[in-house]
């Protein structure tokens, strides 16, 4: 099964707790920022996702979702 995570960067407020829980370094802080004036998360290395969610689970602002890649 292939996965890989959706960041909605509208409402990423960067707090960065996704980063550790993410044992393949899916995710990292990107350099850009939101309307808010927010840096967001975003996925660098979405290949490497295996679905386990906890970058889901942690995240305040419910702005990570991950899909199920249809093989």
């Amino acid at each position: 099964m292939k996965f890989h995570i959706e960041i909605d960067t509208d409402i990423c407020k960067g707090c960065g707790l996704c980063i550790p829980e993410c044992s393949k370094n899916v995710i990292e802080l990107g350099d850009k920022f939101n309307k808010f004036s927010w840096r967001y998360a975003i996925p660098v290395r979405n290949n490497d996702c295996i679905g386990c969610k906890r970058c889901a689970i942690v995240c305040p602002e419910i702005a990570i979702k991950v899909i199920k890649e249809d093989d």
